[in-house]
């Protein structure tokens, strides 16, 4: 659990390093924006109902549980809390059944936002929920990971429609504790550097096709219709095409260009991430939406200068308005911009 947090770039803290004599959680983490959560855990030891995702006596349990512990939790009035429930079920859970479990768990979460600590609302938190079944059968034959986060009494932490703009301020908003989800969700398929190649990319006799690669040469069409050659800095891989940064062999300017992927790149990206264009980083999942996009943006971006920033938006009618911007505030309009003219 703890370790979640780690890869997610929090420094962890024991309870014991807490002041005062105020209720303390398991641990507290601390991410790189200063803010620190007080991560509360809790662990189902036994159920008293069979597995069965239909059976009311289940239902009722599971979020008859969900309700007693959050009650517990939000009692201890913790500062920025984070809740996180182990369900200990010894069970199979097939692929065909997480829809309705995530859809049992949000509810049961959502119920449990009417009760009151000391006659007031608990606090907003986040809540992750996971099962481990070997953590309850050593003999456990399937060691399938399931985990899921809810906002619990958070309106801006729900699944909906909303306005671009109002879902990129909030995922900004909940991105750490999305960041964790992602390292616990985070398959081990590939290295860190991609140094081989996935049948994917093979052709019919074994051997690599030709692909996108990071420091490959391209050939771009530049404004002014002439071609233009650079050299590949960046791939964010979204479906069925890339967006590629490139660096022009004359003028050293970074250049956003759209390639369409070949079946067997879509395919392979789709599988193991950007890594298959020869990034050295850690396994990423695809990209498939436009949230998702718009990290990867802020992750280019993040080395640019503001003079490197304005050139990606200088086509942009608001440009004047975003010339007014401090570099931080320019680097995220400027993602985000990109990001709606891609999606």
């Amino acid at each position: 659990m703890a370790s979640a947090f780690a890869v997610a770039g929090a420094r962890i803290n024991g309870a014991e390093d807490g002041t005062g004599n105020a209720p303390k959680p398991e641990f507290f983490a601390t991410f790189q924006n200063g803010v620190t959560y007080a991560v509360e855990a809790k662990r189902r030891q036994n159920w008293k109902s069979p597995f069965e995702l239909h059976s009311g006596a289940f239902l009722d349990e599971l979020h008859g549980w969900f309700r007693d512990k959050l009650y517990k939790a939000s009692k201890k009035a913790l500062e920025n809390p984070v809740y996180w429930f182990e369900l200990g079920i010894d069970a199979d859970i097939r692929p065909d059944q997480i829809d309705r479990l995530r859809e049992l768990i949000v509810a049961g979460i959502k119920a449990a936002e009417e009760i009151t600590v000391g006659g007031t609302p608990p606090s907003p938190a986040y809540v992750f929920v996971t099962n481990n079944q070997d953590l309850v059968n050593n003999g456990a034959s399937n060691l399938g990971f399931f985990a899921l986060l809810v906002g619990f009494g958070m309106a801006d932490f729900r699944d909906g429609v909303v306005e671009i703009e109002t879902a990129m301020d909030n995922h900004d908003k909940h991105r750490p504790m999305r960041w964790v989800h992602d390292c616990l969700s985070l398959v081990q398929r590939v290295p860190n550097s991609f140094e081989g190649v996935p049948d994917e990319l093979l052709d019919d006799q074994g051997q690599p096709i030709e692909t996108l690669r990071i420091g490959r040469l391209i050939q771009y069409p530049r404004g002014d219709g002439s071609e233009g050659v650079g050299r590949i800095r960046e791939i964010a891989s979204m479906d069925q095409e890339a967006t590629v940064v490139v660096v022009d062999e004359k003028t050293n300017q970074q250049i956003f260009v759209k390639v369409p992927l070949t079946p067997q790149e879509a395919e392979a990206a789709k599988k193991f991430g950007n890594t298959i264009f020869g990034k050295p980083e850690g396994p990423r999942e695809a990209i498939t939406e436009a949230l998702r996009f718009y990290d990867r943006m802020l992750e280019i971006y993040a080395n640019f200068d503001r003079t490197s920033l304005l050139n990606q938006i200088r086509w942009h009618y608001n440009f004047a308005e975003f010339q007014k911007l401090d570099t931080d505030a320019l680097r995220i309009r400027v993602a985000r911009e990109i990001t709606k003219s891609v999606v």
